[in-house]
């Protein structure tokens, strides 16, 4: 699973977007996910719709206007040390196509198996996420 919800303010390209995916994509395989597990959504908001606090809560200089606001949904008891080895990777992967690590703020959310359904009307199976090396 997850399922990444990335917000950015509109203007963006599909080239932006793609290599953004792309490295949100990587990062959730270096994680340990499968490679077929991609699923990825992308809402983007006007300015008036989007209203981020420039430093908060210690950051060093200002967001700019290219923030990206990364929701990963996991399954309920994803480890702590899963959770940090993505976050890690996001950022890592998103820096290396050029998005400021500044820029990027990440927020995991848990939903159990039995809440979630990938299709075809059955519950979500588990994946198979591979120990981390």
């Amino acid at each position: 699973m997850p399922l990444f919800t990335i917000t950015t303010r509109s203007g963006m390209t599909v080239t932006e977007k793609d290599a953004i995916s792309s490295a949100i994509h990587a990062a959730s395989v270096s994680a340990g996910y499968p490679e077929d597990d991609h699923f990825q959504r992308f809402i983007s908001l006007g300015a008036s719709d989007l209203r981020i606090s420039p430093l908060y809560p210690d950051l060093q200089k200002p967001r700019s206007e290219h923030v990206l606001i990364v929701e990963a949904v996991l399954s309920s008891g994803t480890e702590e040390e899963r959770k940090r080895l993505l976050l890690s990777a996001i950022v890592s992967h998103l820096q290396t196509a050029g998005t400021d690590p500044n820029d990027i703020m990440v927020f995991f959310g848990e939903i159990d198996r039995a809440s979630s359904s990938f299709g075809g009307g059955r519950p979500a199976m588990p994946v198979d996420v591979r120990p981390r090396i």
